[in-house]
């Protein structure tokens, strides 16, 4: 908590003080790509381990509000790679959402229709066939929902003490390390044991939380609306052999084409940190023709090689920090040169 009120400071007097405005020339690229996942009021209860994942739909109206009046061009994401080769053009911004939430329509469908915003939603097929679950909603809900969880099949213990605040944060930090770094091919079935043996009904739960496909449908009938590929199940493809990731990609892709009747241009690589997203991974996306394919890295849009388009850089709009002058310091481009830490 203190380190991120430390960078979130930092960050605020940075913009503050004009020091990003002096610098994005120099720093700034020519645009960037925004990263969310979430948008939606924030809810009353306390244990939220993965709030920085969700913004608030006013937050949101406010940021593209401003940058428009910044006068930064919003793009779709088909639109990057022939911005990026151009020699001369004003600074731009492409919005991104992982996962395909449901909010995705409910709240920020809206937002994005009255600030006139292209934005593009990368759909973890497995999540809207109901066949994959977002393994950590899963933790979060097991753990938010009981005084004592199951957790044999994620690594922990029979009986877990989640009755406190405290508790509830501390198990779920150590849980969710622990099934990080287990096998690929076994997490889904872990996860779907979590929550069985926690009586968590993941039909519901998911219908609560993601979009249907008639839903995302709904979404993609919108003219500024573009739909990529988040894979099938949403595993670290860097973890995978080469066929494994085909698969999951391919996959993936296929079942968009089959709902929505149209092959997807673009790719989000799952987690897409360097752990998790490595060159073998963005071979694969080249040899599969993808126009383009987006990391988690943090960092600004400065060049147009094929190579840069399948390991494309995003700036995380982090629910930790849902403030303007942050995102202003970020699209500055000045950050990511004096730390290479992703922001």
């Amino acid at each position: 908590m203190l380190k991120r009120q430390l960078i979130k400071y930092a960050l605020m007097t940075f913009a503050s003080t004009g020091l990003a405005r002096v610098l994005e020339p120099f720093t700034g690229g020519r645009g960037a790509i925004l990263m969310l996942h979430r948008v939606r009021p924030r809810g009353p209860r306390l244990f939220q381990p993965n709030d920085h994942l969700e913004v608030t739909p006013d937050f949101l109206d406010e940021a593209l509000y401003r940058l428009r009046g910044l006068g930064v061009d919003f793009i779709p994401m088909d639109e990057v790679p022939e911005r990026l080769a151009a020699r001369a053009s004003s600074r731009f911004v492409a919005v991104t959402l992982d996962d395909a939430s449901l909010d995705n329509l409910t709240y920020a469908l809206d937002v994005f229709e009255n600030n006139n915003c292209p934005f593009t939603v990368f759909a973890t097929s497995g999540f809207l066939d109901r066949t994959a679950l977002p393994w950590w909603m899963i933790l979060e809900e097991v753990i938010a929902l009981h005084a004592v969880v199951d957790a044999r099949s994620v690594g922990g213990s029979e009986a877990e003490i989640v009755g406190s605040l405290q508790q509830k944060n501390e198990t779920f930090k150590r849980l969710a390390r622990q099934f990080q770094s287990g096998p690929e091919m076994d997490k889904q079935q872990k996860i779907q044991d979590l929550a069985l043996d926690n009586n968590l009904p993941t039909d519901a739960f998911m219908d609560e939380n993601f979009l249907s496909w008639d839903q995302l449908e709904d979404l993609a009938d919108s003219p500024l609306a573009t739909i990529g590929t988040h894979t099938a199940s949403h595993p670290m493809l860097a973890r995978l052999s080469p066929r494994q990731v085909s698969s999951e990609i391919v996959s993936g892709a296929e079942r968009l084409e089959d709902e929505l009747g149209q092959y997807p241009n673009h790719l989000a690589y799952p987690y897409g940190y360097k752990a998790a997203a490595d060159a073998h991974t963005f071979n694969q996306a080249d040899t599969l023709g993808f126009s383009t394919a987006v990391t988690t890295r943090g960092g600004m849009l400065k060049g147009g090689g094929r190579d840069n388009l399948l390991a494309l850089p995003r700036l995380s709009v982090n629910g930790h920090f849902q403030d303007f002058r942050v995102l202003r310091a970020l699209l500055s481009g000045a950050p990511f040169f004096a730390t290479p830490a992703d922001i």
